[in-house]
This record gives C-alpha cells, sequence and structure tokens, in this order.
C-alpha cells in the first residue's frame, strides 16, 4: 500500500508524490503540464514570483494498492492521459 498526493498549481497539476515503507518517489508531469501552468499564470497576471509561488499547493493524500513507484506511475498515467485542465 503507498500514500501519493498531487502537487498543483491552482487547478492544474504538476507533479505526484508517493511513499510506502521502503520508498519515496518524486514523478514531475509531461512538459504539456508546466505549458499550461506558464499560459494561465500569464492569462491570470501572476506574473510577479511571490504571486506565482504562492499558487502551488499539495491535494489531499489518498492511499492505493502497490508500491510507491508502481502508484506515482500509475496516477501519472491517468493524469497524462486527461491533459492539461482547464
Amino acid at each position: 500500500m503507498a500514500i501519493y498526493k498531487i502537487l498543483y498549481w491552482q487547478e492544474v497539476p504538476s507533479q505526484i508524490k508517493a511513499e510506502d515503507a521502503d520508498d519515496e518517489v518524486s514523478l514531475p508531469l509531461s512538459q504539456k503540464f508546466i505549458a499550461r501552468i506558464d499560459q494561465l499564470a500569464m492569462e491570470r497576471g501572476l506574473q510577479d514570483a511571490d504571486d506565482y509561488l504562492a499558487q502551488w499547493r499539495w491535494g489531499d493524500e489518498e492511499e492505493r494498492p502497490g508500491s510507491a513507484r508502481e502508484v506515482a506511475e500509475l496516477v501519472k498515467a491517468e493524469l497524462e492521459s486527461t491533459g492539461p485542465c482547464p
């Protein structure tokens, strides 16, 4: 069993962190998510470093069966298949 959480910039996911009794894994999402974050920051007038940084937050911890690596890769694949939003 592994616990995972997702790092968001506002509503856009950017990274998955998962851990189990033996390991901790952190996986970034693809460049298309970072590009969407940058686009939204520009559209929303959040270019100031403090304003931009204040938008980051971790989602709630959730639990799934599997190792930390397996869970992180599965969650990443799920997020990548839906693409960045909004």
